[in-house]
């Protein structure tokens, strides 16, 4: 059983049945080092399992013919799907209800180009088996530099279950909470 150590107006609080620590041993830990943050990502083997796929993304199927500019910032995009391309392509940004539901084991990969057309920037989507992420139709999130490494933000590597993807990706449940790809491109 795990002892949870919280600090009260200079007296510690140890909170958990059958937590037999003791007072000293939980002040001990307080001095030992500070506690992690609260919300800090870490990587875990789905994140690293999903950052090595990635890394096949020149054996998976384009989806667009040519680089398009992305709606989120001024940059064009390529995307590449490991499979159900048919599906995929199915789904449009203009449009919602495709009622295309991706399986668990599909990976996207969205490369985000400079005007050079190089690789600037990567941004992955996973499907995941079922109860993985059901807020979001299960899917997992990352975003890594053109190698394959995660960039970092406030709250350590941004892999997994990515909240702050959400908002952009909620409104399209009726296409598996994708956008695709707009049409013609």
């Amino acid at each position: 059983m795990r002892c949870t150590v919280v600090p009260v107006v200079a007296v510690v609080l140890i909170i958990a049945a059958g937590c037999t620590g003791g007072i000293d041993a939980g002040t001990a830990a307080l001095d030992a080092a500070p506690p992690p943050v609260p919300d800090a990502r870490t990587m875990d083997a789905v994140d690293r399992l999903m950052i090595r796929e990635a890394a096949n993304a020149g054996a998976f199927t384009r989806i667009n013919r040519a680089p398009y500019a992305s709606t989120v910032g001024s940059f064009d995009i390529d995307v590449l799907i490991s499979q159900d391309a048919r599906g995929y392509r199915r789904i449009h940004p203009e449009t919602t209800g495709s009622g295309v539901v991706l399986l668990p084991g599909t990976l996207i990969v969205r490369q985000v180009l400079d005007a050079q057309g190089q690789v600037t920037k990567i941004t992955l989507m996973a499907k995941q088996a079922a109860g993985y992420d059901p807020t979001l139709g299960d899917w997992w999130f990352g975003v890594t530099d053109p190698a394959g490494v995660p960039l970092q933000d406030g709250s350590g590597p941004q892999v997994g279950r990515l909240t702050e993807c959400h908002g952009c990706h909620l409104p399209r449940a009726r296409d598996d909470y994708l956008f695709g790809v707009p049409q013609g491109s």
